[in-house]
């Protein structure tokens, strides 16, 4: 059986002089926020959000950008917002859709939708992939920079045992093959980042509010045990981990 990374010694490189958060506004990414401010006081955060004014305040420098996971040209406008004097050290891409008062996870093939495939398509894995895109040069080339990214569990085809939930399963499965993508062709870069995939665990969001009441007593994680837990694994990262899957408990999957 796999050890978790957590029982590692911290990779070296102390704090961060600079953290990125895209979906800073979401349950998971405002706890992260929190986190690194805890954790990081002299880190510049950095923080992207659809509404920017919905933000709280921390005790830590921040910027806060914001910008459209579905749109390329309002991503890429954010990120030229960020200083030039700043390189991103650690990036964590928060984001995630699974249902709204539209659609929700399909039980049967029988109710599959283009419109609702389409939309957990393009904010599972096309907009992060091309987030990335714009914010990989913004990253250190003399320090390896650490990436994680929000993957989830059920986007595990070997893992996958009850079928079900198509449109959210398959984008993840997407962005999971994205991910060891970049990692493949940073990895000849040196000093390239490590990215990653991160699953969350059942949290107590939005996202998981319509299905709680099928999680087991003692599994629904709060988002800051969820957020501390996660940045332990980012800072537990090294270089051959770059392109797997890790739960919150630094455990890694198969894709």
């Amino acid at each position: 059986m796999d050890s978790s990374i957590l029982e590692r010694a911290l990779s070296p490189g102390g704090e961060p002089a600079c953290v990125l958060v895209a979906g800073a506004s979401g349950g998971i990414g405002s706890a992260f926020c929190r986190a690194v401010a805890g954790k990081f006081p002299r880190s510049t955060l950095i923080r992207l959000a659809r509404d920017t004014s919905t933000l709280e305040p921390l005790d830590v420098e921040t910027i806060d950008l914001s910008y459209d996971l579905e749109d390329e040209s309002l991503i890429a406008e954010a990120v030229s917002k960020i200083p030039d004097s700043l390189r991103v050290e650690l990036a964590f891409v928060a984001t995630g859709w699974l249902h709204d008062q539209h659609y929700s996870p399909e039980k049967t093939y029988k109710t599959l939708d283009a419109g609702h495939m389409l939309r957990a398509y393009q904010v599972n894995a096309v907009g992060p992939a091309l987030l990335l895109k714009h914010l990989l040069p913004r990253m250190p080339t003399g320090k390896q920079g650490r990436i994680g990214v929000l993957s989830a569990r059920v986007g595990s085809i070997s893992d996958n045992r009850t079928g079900g939930w198509h449109s959210y399963r398959a984008s993840k499965a997407a962005l999971n093959m994205i991910v060891k993508n970049y990692a493949l062709e940073l990895s000849r870069k040196r000093n390239g980042p490590i990215i990653v995939g991160l699953q969350p665990g059942t949290t107590d969001t939005r996202l998981s509010a319509p299905f709680q009441r099928s999680v087991p007593p003692g599994q629904l994680q709060t988002p800051a045990y969820t957020a501390d837990q996660l940045l332990r694994v980012m800072q537990s990262l090294r270089a051959g981990d770059s392109g797997k899957l890790f739960d919150f408990l630094g455990l890694p999957f198969d894709p």
